[in-house]
C-alpha cells in the first residue's frame, strides 16, 4: 500500500475530506470507519487547527465535511464558514436525520453549504433500511431530503448496492423528482446537477457480508433502468477515473446526473487505491490519501 503524509501547503488532491467527528446515531451495516466508530478517545476535528490547515492549501480544493456523521459536530456551522472564507467549496456527507429540520437545513445554507450527499441506502422502504442502517429511516430521509430542496441547497443522494436492495432505486429517483418539482427546482448539468450516486459495497471497516457488484454490472443495472443508450464517462472533476463512471439521464424535472462507483477493495483491503482525486486530512492535520489513511490507522488498533 502506497501511503504518505505531506504538509496540507503541498496537497495535490482536488477533494479533501475533513474526518469532522468519529460520533454517530446510526451504526450501520457498512461503515468503513470500522473500530474507530463512536470513539469518544478521539477528539472532533480542532478549529484553529482546521483553519490553519485549509488556508496552507496551494489551490481551491472541495473541502468535503465527512464522519461518522458530521452533523454531530457542533462546530459544523463555523466549519463551513471557515471554508468559504478562505476561498474553498465546502461541501458535506450526510445521514440526513438532524435534517428533518427545516430551521437545521437553513442555517447549513446560510454557513454557506450548497451541496451535501445524504446517504438513502433504503431508499423509500423501511425494511431496508433495517437490514443496511439497523433503523427505520424512511419517514426521517424523506423529510430532510424536502427541507434540502425545499431551501435550495443541491443534494446528491447516495445508495449502497447490493442485490438485495436493487428494488429502491427506481421508486426513489421518482421521489426526488417530484419533491424537486414541488419546490420548483429543475434539474440540470451545469446549474444545479442534482446526482443519484449508486455504490457497491466495499469490504472494509464494518460491511454487510455481501455481494460487491463490479462496475460493469453497476453499468448493466443503470442500462436496464434507463435503456441502453445512456452515455456513461470516466472523466471527473478532470480527473480519469478507473472504478467510477458519469450518466445522465432525462427526468420530468430535467436532466439528472448518475454516478455509479465500485467500491471493492484491491488485495491490499484498500478501495480506489492510489486515487489523485481524494485526500483526507489526518488527526496530526497532514494531507494524504483517503482509503489508504483509514486502512493504515485500522491495522494499527
Amino acid at each position: 500500500m502506497k501511503y504518505f503524509e505531506v504538509d496540507p501547503s503541498l496537497s495535490e488532491f482536488k477533494t479533501l475530506s475533513i474526518q469532522t467527528t468519529y460520533k454517530c446515531q446510526q451504526h450501520c451495516a457498512n461503515c468503513y470507519l470500522g473500530e474507530m466508530l463512536n470513539n469518544n478517545l478521539i477528539p472532533d476535528v480542532d478549529l484553529v487547527r482546521f483553519a490553519k490547515a485549509i488556508r496552507a492549501l496551494p489551490h481551491r480544493h472541495d473541502i468535503r465535511f465527512i464522519g461518522a456523521e458530521p452533523t454531530m459536530n457542533p462546530d459544523l456551522i463555523e466549519l463551513i464558514k471557515i471554508t468559504r472564507e478562505c476561498g474553498h467549496r465546502p461541501s458535506l456527507l450526510t445521514n440526513g436525520l438532524k435534517l428533518r429540520r427545516e430551521s437545521y437545513a437553513q442555517s447549513l445554507k446560510d454557513a454557506g453549504l450548497k451541496l451535501l450527499g445524504i446517504s438513502m441506502n433504503g431508499g423509500l422502504d423501511n425494511d431496508v433500511y433495517l437490514d443496511f442502517d439497523n433503523g427505520k429511516y424512511a419517514p426521517s430521509k424523506m423529510t430532510a431530503l424536502d427541507n434540502i430542496f425545499k431551501v435550495n441547497m443541491l443534494p446528491h443522494i447516495n445508495v449502497i448496492l447490493d442485490p438485495t436492495n436493487l428494488h429502491i432505486v427506481e421508486p426513489l429517483i421518482e421521489y426526488i423528482v417530484e419533491t424537486a418539482l414541488k419546490h420548483n427546482r429543475k434539474f440540470s448539468p451545469i446549474t444545479f446537477p442534482v446526482m443519484i450516486r449508486l455504490k457497491s459495497i466495499g469490504k472494509m471497516g464494518y460491511y454487510k457480508d455481501s455481494y460487491t457488484y463490479s462496475l460493469d454490472e453497476l453499468k448493466e443495472i443503470v442500462m436496464d433502468m434507463h435503456g441502453e443508450s445512456i452515455k456513461f464517462i470516466n472523466m471527473i472533476d478532470g480527473h480519469k477515473e478507473q472504478r467510477s463512471l458519469m450518466y445522465s439521464f432525462p427526468t420530468k424535472a430535467g436532466t439528472m446526473l448518475g454516478k455509479i462507483t465500485d467500491w471493492s477493495v484491491d488485495d491490499e483491503g484498500v478501495p480506489d487505491a492510489g486515487s489523485t482525486r481524494r485526500g483526507i486530512l489526518t488527526d496530526n492535520y497532514k494531507v494524504a490519501p483517503f482509503f489508504e489513511y483509514y486502512k493504515k490507522t485500522q491495522d494499527e488498533l
